[in-house]
């Protein structure tokens, strides 16, 4: 019965022990004060403290991250407009028809007329003349 009535007061002891390790916790200020428990108080508010900081500081990274992507879809779109704008005016500026009216209201320019147009014969058409010039050239290179 001793050695059971040993266990249970040892079982008490640790019971005790770990009650009081954690008065900080539970309020008991004064208690730990006195007992100079500071220790694991301590250690328990810097990891509290250090775990709340990596949470919010990770919260805030992404609030950040997500209005840094708007504004990336937002300048996106406005470019593809601006793309889209100026694509229309390169469309507007090749126009055969547009050149037509600038050259008939700016320039002063006309439509010639049949007696005013020349058609020279067309005889080595396919060809230009550098070609023929190098066939010619490599044809008497290769006879000697």
């Amino acid at each position: 019965m001793s050695e059971s009535q040993s266990f249970k007061d040892q079982m008490m002891d640790t019971a005790n022990d770990v009650a009081e390790a954690g008065m900080f916790w539970r309020g008991n200020l004064a208690a730990a004060v006195r007992k100079k428990d500071f220790k694991g108080t301590i250690l328990g508010v810097l990891a509290l403290s250090l775990l709340l900081f990596v949470y919010v500081w990770e919260h805030m990274e992404s609030v950040k991250l997500s209005y840094d992507v708007e504004a990336l879809k937002v300048e996106r779109q406005q470019l593809q407009n601006q793309y889209y704008y100026l694509q229309y005016q390169l469309h507007d500026v090749d126009s055969l028809a547009r050149v037509e009216v600038i050259a008939q209201s700016q320039l002063g320019m006309t439509v010639p007329r049949s007696d005013q147009v020349v058609i020279l014969p067309d005889d080595d058409s396919i060809h230009s003349k550098w070609f023929l010039f190098w066939s010619r050239l490599m044809k008497k290179t290769d006879s000697r």
